[in-house]
């Protein structure tokens, strides 16, 4: 098993790495190192609390080294924090890493973590190396390999975690096109058995083996679905000193695995299905996890259960409202195993309401119900000899959790020398315990939080103070209990806001039945910035509590830290090199997108890509993508004269973030020229009734012996209309529209595709018929007609 993993990494890892890009490597600076490093202290005393470190110091860093484009990120972690444990744990505090990078290759190297899935590889801290290959295709893969636990003998200390030495591998591929997205994930971790002098199978650790895969996907179903699915399977084996069997189960990996007796086979899956149409997103998901199911890449891991959710999102009133609604059914014990099961139904609802620029509310509730239902075993029912526990053994119970919040913002002044805000804050937490269909007194708690804020800010004086009152009214059972309090901060800045000091000082008084306290806490702040680099602070906090059932309170705690952040640049070296081409013809690149292609110098061709919203006729109805595209819109300018793949790379995406938008483009474009086409047929059919009318209706004036006036009087407004029309068909079919007319269109059909497109672009989101959409942009295109024939 352990060869597979190897020769699936290394022939991944060959495959990226290859050739190396000499050009991009000489155009880059030769040297450049920045980061940052952080130090922190805390200081801890108290009159009653002794089993806290007096003092405790946290080394934090990162160093960036880069060598003619080759970036070696460095961090590191260390701590006193843990040394004076007194028993031995598989894992380290301190930690080491580096993370060389170069373009689309990033290592991670020392004490570092991955997360490939929640199946599989989920942020379990490992001792080795993996990699990140992700160049600017389809396909995509990450790989790592390491020591997931070190090896700790047991010292018969009860806090002690033994563990063996737990080696693993990993590989993770992606394959993503515009329309769909499919994956693959291979985890494998072993321990060693050897690596410990005896088992500690007393403390439940015995030496394990687990293989695990994963398959991903997802995919566009149209404009507005799009579906994602994860299936993992799982076989582990508890004991790999239990002797091989012959398998038997069914599953896709039992054939790559050495079952043994102590082996098992387990699945998970989840899926989801979205629905989006502007605003508006609907979601269903389901998931499935066995259970036993585990995988020995994360350090915790939840199965039997069953999760079925419903999410549905959207916006109304130009935006002021947003909703947001979530509701969930889970329950457990699927194999019908458990002496007892529990099903929840989860709801809740989020809503923001912007009623002006200066009042802003904002709410949620959420409701959980947790059942529980003990089933009796017969033989203890055949036994039992007590009829008055009835009512107990047919346990019938239900737990139920209900909290609402509601945030009231409003600015009470908007000055340029002062502003003002006013925050309200209510929060209400119910839980009660049901059984048989009653809550009896004393099983039900209620909390209420309720906090008043006002800020005033001076920012011509560089002063902020802010007041605040909160107080909490609580039932636990059959106890009250109420607490409640002010709390006053003070905000000052200095020497051009480069020193930060505030002060701030709170109350709050607590009292139920049986006790009553008060306790005053007291708080410092300083930070000091030194030319932008270096960052000092300082933060002190005192707090006495007086009263309650364990005695007064004195509690001081200081905590200092410092930050340095530098970039030390090594001037170029001037070498030797061949002639280069002109840059202007070095640096020439190609774009190609759909239809759109683009070739020359990133700063001919960003004013090109920046204004091609205006020119497909869609600028003013990007809403959802504006902040994206926008931000990619800068990335263009900044990257114009830096690497000119990275700048590629941005392109691309800036096209594809508009690939919605490209498609409603050509939709429309076709929809217009059949709307033309529409006309014409339908200007020349006109065209034929009126000639044909006119004509009966002269025979028959020119047979008659004696003219009838109103033949005469309807003859001249036929004639009348007949030329009319005539003109309007020749201006229709002088204007002979081509599809490549319409997608570069002139001044008066430009006019018309940007006055209707909003009102087309609804029209496609919610999936009108093709027929309505040529219908409305016909009527429009006979009324441009008809101005352009009387102007």
């Amino acid at each position: 098993m352990q060869k597979l993993v190897y020769i699936l990494m290394l022939f991944s890892t060959i495959a990226y790495t290859q050739s190396l890009d000499y050009d991009a490597i000489t155009k880059s600076k030769p040297l450049k190192i920045s980061g940052q490093l952080s130090a922190s202290g805390v200081y801890y005393d108290s009159n009653i609390n002794n089993s806290r470190e007096p003092y405790t110091y946290f080394l934090q860093g990162v160093l960036n080294v880069s060598i003619y484009g080759f970036a070696v990120p460095i961090s590191y972690s260390f701590s006193n924090q843990g040394e004076n444990l007194g028993y031995q744990l598989p894992f380290n505090f301190n930690r080491l890493s580096l993370h060389p990078k170069y373009k689309w290759i990033t290592g991670h190297i020392g004490n570092v973590n991955m997360t490939f899935s929640p199946y599989t590889l989920s942020g379990h801290q490992f001792t080795g190396a993996g990699v990140d290959l992700a160049p600017s295709g389809p396909l995509k893969i990450s790989a790592m390999s390491g020591r997931l636990l070190k090896a700790t003998e047991d010292n018969e200390d009860a806090r002690t975690v033994p563990a063996f030495n737990r080696m693993g591998y990993g590989i993770k591929t992606s394959y993503q096109k515009d329309k769909y997205k499919v994956g693959f994930i291979g985890f494998y971790a072993k321990d060693d058995i050897n690596s410990l002098d005896s088992i500690p199978e007393a403390k439940g650790v015995l030496p394990q083996e687990n293989l695990v895969i994963s398959l991903e996907g997802e995919a566009k179903l149209g404009p507005h679905f799009n579906i994602q699915a994860e299936y993992a399977t799982t076989a582990i084996t508890k004991d790999i000193r239990a002797e091989e069997i012959e398998n038997s189960e069914i599953s896709p990996i039992a054939f790559i695995f050495n079952t043994r007796a102590s082996t098992e086979y387990y699945t998970a899956i989840r899926t989801r299905l979205g629905y989006t149409v502007g605003r508006i997103n609907l979601g269903v998901g389901y998931e499935r996890i066995d259970p036993g199911y585990e995988t020995l890449g994360a350090y915790f891991f939840n199965n039997d259960f069953e999760n079925i959710t419903l999410d549905a999102s959207n916006t109304f009133f130009n935006d002021k409202l947003s909703l947001a609604v979530n509701i969930g059914y889970q329950r457990d014990d699927l194999d019908n195993l458990k002496a007892n099961n529990t099903s929840r139904t989860v709801g809740s609802v989020n809503a923001t309401l912007s009623l002006s620029k200066r009042l802003n509310i904002a709410g949620s509730y959420s409701n959980f119900s947790t059942f529980t239902n003990i089933k009796p075993n017969q033989f203890d029912d055949i036994n039992d000899g007590d009829l008055l526990d009835e009512q107990i053994e047919n346990l019938d119970y239900r737990q139920l959790s209900q909290t609402a919040i509601v945030t009231v913002s409003y600015v009470l002044s908007n000055k340029k020398n002062s502003r003002q805000n006013l925050t309200t804050n209510y929060s209400l937490n119910d839980v009660a315990n049901e059984q048989g269909g009653v809550v009896r007194l004393g099983d039900a708690s209620t909390f209420h939080n309720m906090n008043i804020g006002h800020t005033i800010d001076f920012s011509e004086r560089n002063l902020n103070i802010s007041t605040s009152i909160n107080g909490t009214y609580n039932t636990i059972g059959r106890e009250e209990s109420t607490t409640w309090g002010p709390t006053v901060s003070v905000g000052k800045r200095y020497f051009e806001k480069t020193l930060n000091t505030r002060l701030s000082a709170g109350y709050n008084s607590s009292n139920s039945k049986t006790s009553q306290t008060n306790v005053t806490n007291l708080r410092g702040a300083i930070t000091y910035t030194l030319k932008e680099q270096h960052n000092f602070s300082l933060n002190a906090i005192q707090l006495f509590r007086n009263g309650g059932n364990n005695g007064n309170l004195s509690e001081f705690t200081a905590t200092f830290g410092y930050n340095y952040a530098f970039g030390l640049k090594k001037p170029k070296l001037n070498f030797k090199k061949k002639p280069k081409k002109p840059k202007e013809e070095n640096d020439s690149i190609k774009i190609q997108y759909r239809k759109y292609r683009y070739e020359g110098l990133p700063k001919e061709i960003t004013p090109k890509l920046l204004i091609l919203p205006e020119k497909e006729g869609f600028a003013h109805i990007i809403k959802d993508q504006k902040g994206k595209l926008s931000e990619l819109g800068e990335q263009l300018k900044e990257t114009e004269e830096k690497d000119k793949r990275i700048y590629k790379e941005i392109a691309i995406n800036y096209l594809k973030a508009m690939d919605q938008y490209f498609d409603f483009a050509e939709f429309y474009n076709k929809k217009m020229h059949e709307a033309y086409l529409r006309l014409v047929s339908e200007a020349k059919e006109i065209d034929r009734q009126i000639r044909d009318e006119y004509t009966v209706l002269s025979g028959k004036i020119n047979s008659a012996d004696e003219k009838d006036p109103e033949d005469l009087k309807r003859q001249k407004v036929l004639e009348k209309r007949y030329e009319s029309h005539k003109e309007l068909l020749q201006s229709l079919i002088k204007w002979n529209l081509k599809l490549e007319d319409i997608e570069n269109p002139k001044e008066n059909i430009g006019m018309l595709k940007r006055r209707n497109a909003s009102k087309v672009f609804s029209m496609y989101q919610n999936e009108k018929s093709e027929e309505h959409v040529v219908k409305y942009i016909e009527i429009r295109l006979a009324d441009l007609f008809h101005k352009v024939l009387k102007e």
